[in-house]
């Protein structure tokens, strides 16, 4: 499905996009209009421009199976063209490329329905690892993964995390030189603490 676009008035009398899609994923069994099932919101978030719903389906008689619910949402209040929400919905199932699903709403859901709904699953797993480490302090040694090539040429692995002033910053471990890291948590790295630290890399 494309995207899908609307004003304000369009949403009443929902007044957030969270609240709008909770309520699109939500509507009981109905026979008697040949639906047979019924879906409800166990848990649901917007974040990253995208909304994320662990959603149940279920009969008359009994619940089935839970899977995630994907909408990519764009929320402009106050666009020129009247359009302030839009959205794409799909399912895990459907191989989404947004991976920041928090683990409350992963930990809600049944066994993946394919497997692009397992791989969707684990790579907002390893997200949620990169993202949950605590962050590097003055003393540790952040080493990379793979090695950065910095703009003068040189390329690194390791850095010293050092304070400066208010700041505190990397210096690689070969020639000293403070460099800045874009995009630092959504890299994979470790931490070599400092001597009689404990690790919790």
């Amino acid at each position: 499905m494309g995207w899908l676009f609307m004003s304000r008035g369009g949403m009443a009398p929902f007044a957030t996009p969270k609240a709008y899609l909770d309520n699109q994923c939500t509507y009981p069994p109905d026979p008697d209009k040949g639906r047979a099932t019924g879906l409800r919101v166990l848990k649901s978030t917007v974040r990253s421009g995208a909304y994320y719903a662990a959603c149940q389906s279920y009969d008359l008689e009994a619940p089935h199976e839970t899977f995630a619910i994907i909408c990519l949402v764009k929320w402009n209040p106050g666009a020129k063209s009247g359009e302030e929400f839009g959205y794409k919905d799909m399912t895990e199932t459907m191989g989404p490329y947004s991976y920041d699903c928090p683990a409350s709403i992963l930990d809600l859901l049944g066994p993946p329905g394919n497997e692009y709904a397992a791989q969707w699953r684990e790579h907002c797993r390893q997200r949620l690892a990169l993202t949950t480490r605590r962050k590097p302090a003055p003393g540790d040694m952040l080493v990379l993964a793979e090695p950065l090539t910095f703009t003068d040429g040189q390329s690194e692995r390791s850095f010293r995390v050092v304070q400066s002033g208010r700041k505190t910053i990397l210096r690689r471990v070969s020639d000293g030189v403070g460099v800045k890291i874009s995009k630092l948590m959504s890299r994979a790295w470790t931490i070599v603490p400092p001597p009689g630290a404990p690790s919790t890399s």
